[in-house]
């Protein structure tokens, strides 16, 4: 936990500048006639993976710090209202087409998980202003906030805020167009297709599948990360990778006619 909160901290998550007290900074917007939020933060530790069994390099404990999503008011104590924009997360099918397009001879499929992913995107919309817990504050604050209840801005879209999913998806679009991959079509949300490099891109929130040309697969990686902060990407077939949460693993099997064809479990 104590390097979860440290990984927010240096990603800038909310700004400890504006520190101040919940009843000035409310006070503050209502003289001005200003909209603002004030919601909590609070970490959470899971075992990951906890199915597998002890030793697994996959089953490990995780620290998490999220929004408080439905505990937020705004400066007179009310329900805070927000944009409620929504996301769309590729299809399940646009998933298998990635998949079949590995399986073609002299193409190659790859994926990899965003690193933080919501937090790589600024928080927009209604001025936000949240609590931390104590575990979270700076040495000096317990001395000079003991008793009361100081609040800072929020600055990224951190998991859990009504319309971060809406705001990490924009900026994710953004920086996949400059890499020169367009959207596939409205009925394909989330899908992207590079031309030049003969690439289709799959967005799952921050999971993202890449297929085709095996030559063009790195390239395609690097042109990816000059705007968005990615995880190592692993090809299925060289060894079971993760997307969803489920294992893929390629093979290949001999056909009742003699021949070999790809398959994806």
């Amino acid at each position: 936990m104590d390097t979860e909160w440290a990984r927010l901290v240096k990603k800038e998550v909310w700004d400890l500048s504006t520190v101040d007290e919940w009843h000035n900074v409310a006070r503050r917007a209502r003289d001005a006639g200003k909209e603002v939020a004030f919601g909590y933060v609070f970490g959470i530790c899971v075992l990951k993976n906890a199915e597998l069994p002890e030793g697994h390099p996959s089953r490990k404990y995780k620290g998490r710090v999220v929004f408080q999503g439905n505990r937020v008011v705004n400066q007179c104590w009310e329900a805070a209202i927000f944009q409620d924009l929504g996301s769309a997360p590729a299809t399940l099918e646009a998933s298998r087409v990635a998949d079949f397009m590995g399986c073609v001879p002299g193409y190659r499929l790859t994926v990899a998980d965003a690193e933080q992913a919501y937090i790589q995107a600024e928080l927009r919309g209604i001025e936000t202003w949240v609590a931390l817990p104590e575990e979270a504050w700076p040495a000096h604050w317990h001395k000079l906030y003991k008793g009361k209840k100081p609040v800072v801005q929020l600055r990224k879209a951190l998991y859990g805020h009504p319309d971060s999913g809406t705001f990490w998806e924009e900026h994710c679009d953004a920086a996949v167009r400059k890499a020169g991959f367009e959207p596939v079509g409205p009925s394909w949300p989330s899908c992207y297709y590079n031309k030049e490099l003969g690439l289709f891109l799959v967005i799952y929130v921050d999971d993202f599948k890449l297929a085709r040309p095996a030559s063009a697969l790195e390239e395609g990686w690097s042109r990816l990360r000059k705007g968005l902060s990615i995880e190592p990407h692993k090809y299925v077939d060289e060894k079971p990778a993760m997307y969803l949460g489920c294992s893929l693993e390629q093979s290949r099997r001999r056909l009742p006619d003699g021949s070999m064809a790809t398959f994806i479990d």
